[in-house]
């Protein structure tokens, strides 16, 4: 059966002239792997300049993600991100590189994270697009927040040692040009993390559909938000064409999601010992995020243990 092949207003990032449809939202591109969305967005339509009745404005933080996504609320989301998804991501980057790094979070909406690698003794800082949310994580978590798109931002030319996007370059309408620009903020040495939904090449969509696989969630009505979902292949492929080749894929807290390290060269692994000193170190809030680590930690152990338990049960009769 010949595949069928797509018309959609976006391209591909990677620039490969045929795409091939997939689903309903979002078509596919062989050549690299990555589904690219059917809608019609333009970079302008992203912009943040009235901060109301815009995608990414106050409303996006306030009702969208909740009304349409379902998503808990943004107050609810500053208490529980901080426990558990903004401790998984520092686990991996103390494991690649110790404070006092200068790490910048591109897309840091409440500014949690930011927040919590200052307390670990990074030289943190964050972006995002709408003012209300910057001020939002300023106010909340006294955090070094800007304003606008990064390529808008006054940051010296390879001045960072690590840049972090967790669920953004989904989002990004030109993804090799905007890390390109962030490609440049970093120093020789510097890498970035990424955390993105993983689209598996080996997945028709009526897979996705049959298996129930959360994976689903971030294509359903969200093609005008999500313009390009990556598979591994893709990820490599764009960080590669960057400069990046090194790309190590981490566990990710969702399983639904792709977590890496991209960088110029192979990057060193941080014994314990070496992490625990660092932390201590960073007195008196080092401290506590060895505790928030410890207690990951427990949670990570307790859970593998009860997994190990279900499959050692005996069938039932």
């Amino acid at each position: 059966m010949s595949e069928t092949k797509s018309s959609s207003p976006r391209a591909c990032w990677c620039g490969a002239p045929e795409l091939f449809a997939y689903s309903d939202d979002y078509a596919v591109c062989k050549a690299c792997g990555t589904l690219v969305t059917r809608e019609n967005v333009q970079p302008a339509d992203l912009a943040v300049t009235q901060d109301q009745d815009e995608l990414y404005s106050k409303d996006y933080w306030l009702r969208r993600q909740s009304a349409k996504h379902g998503l808990p609320s943004l107050e609810a989301r500053t208490r529980t991100d901080l426990p558990e998804r903004c401790v998984h991501w520092l686990k991996l980057l103390l494991a690649r590189r110790l404070p006092s790094a200068k790490v910048l979070e591109i897309g840091c909406a409440h500014g949690g994270y930011v927040a919590l690698l200052r307390w670990a003794g990074y030289d943190a800082s964050g972006t995002e697009m709408s003012p209300w949310i910057v001020n939002y994580a300023k106010e909340t978590f006294g955090v070094p927040v800007a304003a606008g798109i990064i390529e808008e931002q006054s940051i010296r030319a390879g001045s960072l040692d690590v840049i972090v996007l967790n669920d953004v370059i989904e989002h990004l309408p030109d993804p090799a040009g905007t890390l390109g620009a962030c490609a440049r903020l970093l120093k020789p040495d510097g890498f970035f993390i990424i955390q993105t939904p993983e689209y598996k090449e080996h997945l028709s969509h009526a897979d996705i559909q049959a298996n129930r696989d959360p994976f689903e969630i971030h294509m359903k009505g969200k093609s005008d938000e999500h313009l390009y979902l990556f598979s591994r292949r893709s990820a490599q492929r764009l960080f590669a064409q960057l400069g990046f080749p090194h790309v190590g894929f981490e566990n990710p807290i969702f399983p639904y999601d792709l977590f890496f390290t991209a960088s110029r060269q192979p990057l060193p692994a941080n014994s314990e010992e070496r992490i625990a000193a660092a932390l201590a170190a960073q007195l008196p809030t080092g401290r506590l995020v060895l505790a928030l680590l410890d207690k990951a930690f427990e949670s990570q152990d307790r859970w593998w243990a009860i997994q190990r338990l279900q499959q050692d049960r005996p069938e039932k009769r």
